[in-house]
């Protein structure tokens, strides 16, 4: 859900993008559970379910999807192409996101995000995309650290510079950050180079530690999501509807 904006009385009317000249209804369509990842939501989605999703938020006034090339490694943006070429592309005013983190093996290298982005293109059948986020840099590479994670990010030949070559070639619209930790976000922001912000469970009925992150974000014309405003179900569900497993705590706060 984009912040930084009223509403007003329709919470579906589009409104603008950040400063990036895009307009997308308030609230985005999350196509993780798409991907069927019943080891972090509990349940599967068969490919018939989720092509039917996808084709009916395209259909709506919600024509703006969310994804990433970690969901389901990949099967997400699998399911969302499917779709985008039985329809010949994306229809003028819908919108999609990805975003390009470290690989399964944690690899955080510049090469892998251009190995992903470029994967991510032709699951999706496209030759660009409007916005692509820099995905959960708090868990690739080496060091725990706020710092450590932020250097390896910006180094050079490393993913953030990966990220604005691509869009240099104008293979990228525009280039947003997404990840938890609220101190290493704010790093982000303070570089200036990204166009958008996604934070996660970090807005939400118990925890509100991103909200100054959030205004400084908007004040400086960045787009602004809340992701995961039910702390990815838990507030909605209940914690008992969730696996006990590792992949499921690394999702879930």
């Amino acid at each position: 859900m984009i912040r930084g904006q009223d509403p007003g009385p329709d919470p579906l009317a589009r409104r603008p993008f950040g400063s990036t000249g895009i307009d997308v209804p308030a609230i985005a369509v999350g196509c993780a559970p798409l991907a069927s990842m019943p080891e972090v939501f509990g349940y599967g989605v068969d490919e018939e379910r989720a092509r039917a999703t996808i084709g009916a938020a395209l259909d709506s006034e919600l024509n703006y999807l969310d994804t990433a090339a970690s969901y389901g490694d990949g099967e997400s943006e699998r399911r969302i192409g499917l779709m985008l070429r039985e329809r010949g592309g994306l229809l003028q005013g819908a919108t999609l996101q990805t975003k390009i983190g470290a690989g399964p093996d944690g690899d955080f290298s510049g090469e892998t995000v251009r190995r992903r982005f470029e994967r991510s293109l032709s699951l999706l059948g496209l030759d660009r995309v409007a916005v692509v986020f820099l995905h959960d840099p708090e868990h690739g590479g080496t060091g725990d650290s706020t710092e450590a994670a932020f250097a390896q990010a910006m180094a050079t030949g490393g993913p953030v510079e990966t990220l604005r070559d691509l869009q240099a070639q104008g293979l990228i619209g525009h280039i947003g950050i997404a990840g938890g930790p609220v101190a290493l976000m704010s790093r982000f922001v303070e570089t200036g180079w990204f166009a958008a912000i996604i934070t996660h469970n970090r807005f939400t009925l118990l925890n509100r530690n991103s909200d100054p992150l959030l205004s400084t974000a908007a004040g400086r014309g960045m787009a602004v999501l809340n992701a995961a405003p039910f702390g990815g179900g838990l507030l909605s569900k209940g914690p008992e509807t969730f696996p006990a497993t590792p992949t499921a705590s690394r999702h879930l706060p």
